[in-house]
């Protein structure tokens, strides 16, 4: 390391502090250096502000300090970066979607030592929930898109709430001024057809969208899946690739427009990987050392019985090693890598899943110092903060992870970080481990055990302490609701559907039983219900559907009370799903629904059912 204890800025800086006691001193640290991939001699660290002020040798004269440690010749990295996360979502199975506050994700990444996060698709209610904490806790620094670019029923559409949704050219002045007036850090646009099944944003949209972000300073990142996206968006001025080409081979045009560009190739492997891994390696659940802050039901859900990956995961996970061999080949040329991890999709849990995606970049080939290079300073510079955070230097902020191991010689190294460092404040591990504990998943219990239901045929007795739950697509960011209302003898279920989206909406309630049920020993339900405008779905769940593609049956309004028994045989799923035979043997319990498919009209759907029976015969 170059210690600047002589020039005159170094003077300058020591003379401001030497008439009063320094915040912080760390004393005996060894620093990484990102020119030389190494660290430093032991030496000493001196922190004013949330900031570094100066490094001076361990052996120089110390200066006063209001606070001391001593570091033990531990080695200290820069915060990690995580240039792709989603703070709406937990990392949980979506057929058993589980919500955790904004807070629960903050606490797991500052306790694994990722002191910048990227949001790249985020709704309001997140980004106000993460204001109000910064406002009152030491929280990991958010950069965000806001909302995303895409086609009209496009990838992101699915999630409900507000997206850009570009119809025509004509479109992008009006949704540009949304977007500059949330005052986002970064642009965010899609280019996926699904396997080439669909439509996406056109290249005068994307290059549109790609000056206006250079206009505007701003970061311009664009979801790809193909080799021939990853071209258009670099072409339309992609200065990074949101997930790279896992599945095909890249060509010598792809890496020549990279190199051209400056693009930051971000591979996402962790999202790729994370399900398969956990189904064939148990990958994830045997990390214990980066779960200690997620939820044990949320770990429950996820680890106690892993469901079979769909086909496209299951395919990525097969193809990894061209996912691999891409990115070998692409830093060979020059080309800078990046980290993000995609957390909040399934398996793909919060600060675990950056650490997840460095194991995968190990595996790819890259060595030690490339890798810790990927999560810190080239993640900085694609965000436009490479002069903030990244490194350790004056003038960088003072957040850092200290490890009594040399992880240039072993990455796992990583994992095992004794301290966290968050703009100069040291971080209590083991409060944020406290907290998490005491924060409980919002959604239904998983994998219930079996028990017969042979003498209780009641599934709801309507006796005014009822056991429903509201069920609506604001679970996935959609604007849906649900109001229930249980008296004794009947429940009402008042709804209102809203903008369908590319999933369509939905709103209902459903009951789930803390343990599976045998109705193994009955033909069906009956149901006694009055009211709805429009046919609604009474489904079963089984706990062999891991999806959606729930056992239903469709319903037709009644102005009157009704009473229907409908068989056991009459519960079909729908198809799109993966298929499962029926059985009554292992069920977990049901839900009424009204939905609207994709591209329904915008207007709300609302709805109002009584039901005071609801049993199996």
């Amino acid at each position: 390391m170059k210690v600047i204890t002589k020039t005159a800025i170094t003077l300058s800086l020591l003379s401001q502090f030497n008439a009063h006691a320094i915040d912080l001193r760390v004393d005996n640290v060894r620093l990484y250096q990102n020119s030389t991939a190494n660290f430093s001699p032991p030496s000493t660290l001196y922190i004013e502000n949330g900031k570094i002020v100066t490094i001076t040798k361990a052996t120089d004269t110390k200066q006063k300090a209001d606070a001391t440690i001593n570091a033990h010749n531990q080695f200290a990295l820069p915060g990690l970066i995580d240039l792709h996360v989603h703070l709406g979502s937990s990392g949980s199975n979506f057929s058993e979607f589980q919500y955790l506050p904004v807070k629960s994700h903050f606490n797991s990444n500052l306790y694994l030592g990722v002191t910048n996060i990227v949001d790249l698709f985020s709704f309001k209610q997140t980004l106000d929930e993460a204001a109000q904490l910064k406002a009152t806790h030491v929280t990991p620094n958010l950069f965000y898109a806001g909302t995303l670019f895409t086609n009209p029923g496009g990838h992101g559409t699915q999630f409900g709430g507000s997206v850009y949704e570009i119809t025509k050219d004509e479109d992008i002045d009006t949704l540009w001024n949304k977007h500059i007036a949330t005052n986002p850090h970064i642009t965010k646009a899609v280019i996926e057809t699904f396997g080439g099944m669909g439509k996406s944003l056109t290249d005068s949209q994307l290059t549109e969208l790609g000056k206006r972000s250079k206009a505007a300073n701003l970061p311009y990142f664009v979801h790809v899946s193909t080799l021939l996206d990853g071209k258009r968006a670099i072409k339309a001025g992609a200065t990074a690739l949101a997930h790279g080409i896992n599945n095909e081979a890249i060509d010598e045009e792809f890496i020549t427009l990279m190199k051209h560009h400056r693009v930051t190739y971000i591979p996402t492997l962790a999202v790729y990987h994370n399900h398969s891994d956990e189904k064939h390696n148990h990958g994830v659940s045997s990390q214990s050392q980066l779960l200690r802050t997620v939820p044990a039901k949320l770990q429950k859900c996820l680890f106690e019985k892993v469901p079979a990956p769909s086909k496209w995961t299951d395919n990525a996970w097969q193809a990894r090693n061209t996912a691999y061999a891409n990115i070998k080949k692409l830093h060979q040329a020059g080309v800078v890598i990046g980290t993000g991890s995609d957390a909040g999709n399934p398996y793909t849990l919060h600060g675990t899943g950056l650490h997840n995606e460095l194991d995968a970049l190990k595996k790819a080939g890259l060595s030690n110092d490339q890798i810790i290079n990927a999560a810190t300073l080239n993640g900085a510079q694609a965000i436009n903060q490479g002069a903030h955070i990244g490194k350790l230097a004056p003038g960088y902020e003072a957040s850092f992870i200290l490890l009594a191991q040399n992880p240039l010689v072993d990455l796992k190294s990583l994992h095992n970080i004794a301290e966290v460092f968050k703009s100069g404040q040291r971080i209590d591990r083991s409060k944020l481990i406290a907290e998490n504990k005491t924060i409980e998943p919002q959604g239904p219990a998983c994998n219930p055990t079996i028990t017969s239901r042979k003498a209780h045929i009641m599934i709801d007795d309507f006796i005014g302490e009822s056991p429903w739950q509201a069920l609506s697509d604001k679970v996935m960011g959609g604007q849906s609701s649900v109001e229930l209302k249980s008296e004794k003898q009947s429940l009402t279920i008042n709804t209102a559907v809203a903008k369908a989206t590319n999933f369509g909406a939905w709103a209902g309630a459903e009951i789930k039983y803390p343990q599976l049920v045998n109705a193994s020993t009955f033909k069906g339900i009956r149901l006694t219900y009055k009211g709805s405008s429009i046919p609604f779905a009474l489904s079963i769940y089984h706990s062999e559907v891991k999806d959606w593609d729930n056992f239903s049956a469709l319903l037709m309004p009644s102005n009157d009370w009704k009473t229907l028994e409908i068989p056991f045989s009459d519960f079909k799923q729908f198809g799109f799903g993966n298929q499962v035979k029926w059985s009554a043997t292992k069920l977990s319990g049901f839900n009424l629904m009204w939905r609207k498919m994709p591209g329904a009209s915008d207007d709300i759907l609302k709805n109002t059912l009584e039901i005071k029976e609801l049993v199996y015969f």
